[in-house]
Order: structure tokens, then sequence, then C-alpha cells
């Protein structure tokens, strides 16, 4: 149980992080460089999946991979379920920036928050069981 609470303290930290990486490349590309939002939006979340897949590979869930066979199947793993929450994410950015003509930072926050749980969910369940990745 305690294990499991520093692992949840440290996917919430890197989780912060993660979500630094996304709105800073968010904001560079949409505020500053005046690109469409929902192309600054991938970008953003490109950036923040590839970020993201390292940290929590090394600092959250520990993982070490005995094969170049194990990472491979981890790294697609965690992109495959990323590409879920990714067409989540900019799905519903579409649809609030351009359907509903909500504001883009707000809108990308409060999708951000379901995003961010199903992340943790897939990581945890799917992407880096004990036993699987050689811990």
């Amino acid at each position: 149980m305690k294990n499991n609470l520093w692992e949840l303290i440290r996917y919430g930290v890197i989780g912060v992080l993660t979500t630094v990486v996304n709105f800073a490349v968010f904001y560079l590309f949409e505020s500053v460089l005046a690109v469409n939002a929902n192309l600054a939006n991938v970008i953003s979340v490109i950036c923040a999946v590839i970020f993201a897949y390292i940290t929590n590979k090394q600092f959250v869930f520990r993982s070490h991979c005995p094969s170049f066979r194990a990472l491979w199947r981890e790294a697609f793993s965690f992109f495959s379920a990323r590409g879920i929450t990714m067409l989540i994410e900019v799905g519903g950015v579409f649809l609030a920036t351009t359907v509903l003509h909500c504001n883009a930072m707000l809108s990308k926050a409060a999708i951000n928050v379901i995003v961010l749980v199903l992340n943790y969910i897939f990581s945890k369940c799917f992407v880096f069981q004990k036993g699987e990745s050689g811990k």
C-alpha cells in the first residue's frame, strides 16, 4: 500500500510536469506563433506524450525491460494507450473550440483532467505491469 501511494505521488508530480510541457508547447504554438488551436493542440500532445513515456518509465513505474522486445512491447502499449487519450483530447478540444466556441485554454484544461485519469489507469493496468517488463 505504501509503495502504491508513493507511485501515485510520483505519477502526480510527473503528471504536473507533463501538463506543463503540454500547455507550454500549446501556448507557444497557439498564442506566440499564431498556429491554429487544433494543430497547436496536436503538436503539444505529441510532445507531452514523448515526455510522459520517458518520465513515467524512469521515475513513476521504474520499469526496466530485460530485452529490446520487451521495451518495444512496453513502448507500443504506452503510445497506443496515449493515442486513444490523444484522440479524446484532440476531439474534445476541437468540439469545445470549433463547435461550442469555448476558450481554447479553458477547454484544454477541462478535458485534460479526464485524460490524466485515463492515462494513469492505462499505464497502471496495461502498460507498466509488474513482471511484464522485467521489474
